[in-house]
């Protein structure tokens, strides 16, 4: 059954936030030297560019459901938009890092209250299982497609020489879509009704973002002062903190009071080694594309331009695998996905031999980011789905959401540690005959040994037959397009 023009429309409107999260987010990733010469910014001021808005992003992801079920999902849908619209132009504008920095936070947060209503409006407007199947399968191509885009965007629009700072332009893009999303779901789609028995723990979102920006902080500036005393005393206040929340946080679910982070999925064995499966492989993720983007052009003297379309072949590979072994993950489960990291394994060591010369062909670099695109597609969707295999439906919308939360956490640990590795590592060349800097041999090295680690985790979890899988994955479908 195929979608209707107007039904179209709608999924396209509601598609709009996470096409704009997801876009933001890798264009960063490619155009982020442009940006650090531009404004001549520090390691950890580069960081904070994608860290703080993925911070912003996870500390309100889970509360702004709840909220949008409280005011109206359609009124905080309008809010957020307007808000990453804003701050959109805000940083296309910035004159200074404190303002860049600022609007990014913004960004993040801004995101994170309009993406969760986008999908949670999908099951109200598309009441037929058929048709609401057709409005995902939509929704989760264009998320993916966003991804490519977004890598594509961030090479070209910082190397479009007839406008002065064109890394402005990977921000103001932003403010055309926004303005016509926000008046095209203002006119089209409808309020759905409200529930007011929802609670909100306002109250522990503030504390989940303090704790974030607090452990995350001393990370990134540890290693450009030298670890003073502060960073240390920062990091200790921040994990007793952490333990003392968690703690409060278990003490509420016991008394049947709204909380932010749920812990009974913990008591779950697949679910922990899942999570930690998880932790382990999205630090890689996005730590990989700003180390690649980041070393192809400091030590091969590539374009934005060309890094950004080299980029687009990963993407490729990355929806070629998920489309196609989707039904050998669902038969075989953990075995394919170790086949997955054995690829992204061997990518990242064939890495290491291609840059090792002066001009490497640019023909195998695009090849081999399709090759290590294939792993990521075969790999990334199905860690949801084993993570979650052993809940319930009750439990799932709990276990989704401490998942997802963790998972963007996870990504801003990649960015202090991978990324910080090769930020503050020697950028000499190991001998006078080799061209690849330590700092992409320790960064690559530590990515590796992270993905043997997801295949140490993957190894040990329970291997479910076929019928509990398709259960599980019938279930996770839908937030899984998210990610």
């Amino acid at each position: 059954m195929f979608l209707k023009f107007k039904d179209t429309i709608n999924i396209l409107l509601l598609s709009t936030g996470i096409f704009l999260f997801v876009i933001d987010l890798f264009i960063v990733n490619v155009s982020l030297r442009s940006i650090t010469q531009a404004l001549g910014m520090s390691n950890s001021e580069a960081q904070g560019v994608i860290i703080l808005y993925v911070i912003g992003y996870a500390s309100v992801l889970i509360s702004a459901g709840k909220l949008g079920i409280n005011v109206g999902r359609k009124k905080i849908y309008l809010i957020g938009m307007a808000g990453f619209t804003c701050s959109s132009l805000l940083c296309g504008c910035a004159n200074s890092i404190v303002l860049l920095l600022t609007g990014r936070l913004l960004q993040g947060l801004s995101a994170g209250f309009m993406v969760p209503q986008g999908i949670s409006f999908i099951p109200v407007l598309f009441t037929n299982r058929a048709r609401r199947s057709w409005a995902m399968g939509l929704y989760g191509s264009i998320a993916g497609l966003a991804s490519v885009v977004g890598q594509l965007l961030g090479g070209i629009l910082p190397d479009v020489t007839w406008i002065p700072d064109s890394w402005r332009l990977i921000f103001l893009i932003n403010v055309p879509i926004g303005i016509g999303a926000w008046i095209a779901i203002y006119q089209r789609l409808p309020e759905v009704d409200r529930v007011r028995s929802q609670c909100m723990d306002v109250t522990g979102m503030m504390t989940l973002f303090l704790l974030l920006i607090g452990g995350l902080t001393p990370l990134i500036l540890g290693p450009e002062h030298q670890w003073p005393s502060w960073t240390l005393y920062m990091l200790f206040i921040t994990i007793l903190s952490l333990l003392i929340f968690l703690a409060f946080q278990q003490k509420r679910s016991k008394q049947g009071l709204d909380v932010i982070l749920d812990l009974r999925p913990f008591q779950k064995r697949v679910f922990l080694i899942g999570l930690l499966t998880a932790v382990c492989y999205y630090m890689v993720q996005d730590a990989y594309f700003i180390i690649n983007s980041l070393h192809l052009q400091d030590m091969h003297g590539f374009t934005p331009t060309h890094t950004g379309v080299a980029f687009v072949f990963q993407g490729v590979g990355y929806v070629l695998a998920s489309l196609t072994v989707n039904r050998l993950v669902a038969r075989l489960g953990k075995y394919m996905v170790l086949i997955g990291l054995f690829v992204m394994v061997c990518g990242l060591i064939g890495h290491l031999y291609l840059f090792d010369a002066p001009h490497p062909c640019y023909v195998h670099i695009c090849f081999l980011f399709f090759f290590y695109g294939l792993g990521c597609g075969t790999v990334l969707p199905a860690l949801m789905t084993l993570a979650l295999q052993d809940m319930n439906a009750a439990e799932i919308g709990i276990a989704s959401g401490l998942y997802l939360t963790v998972q963007q956490v996870a990504i801003c640990l990649g960015i202090a540690f991978v990324v910080g590795i090769y930020l503050y590592a020697s950028q000499e060349p190991i001998t006078h005959d080799h061209y690849v800097s330590k700092a992409y041999v320790y960064s690559t090295i530590c990515s590796v040994g992270l993905l043997l680690l997801v295949m140490l985790f993957m190894s040990i979890i329970p291997f479910v037959n076929q019928k509990q899988r398709k259960t599980a994955m019938f279930h996770t479908r839908a937030v899984r397009d998210r990610t």
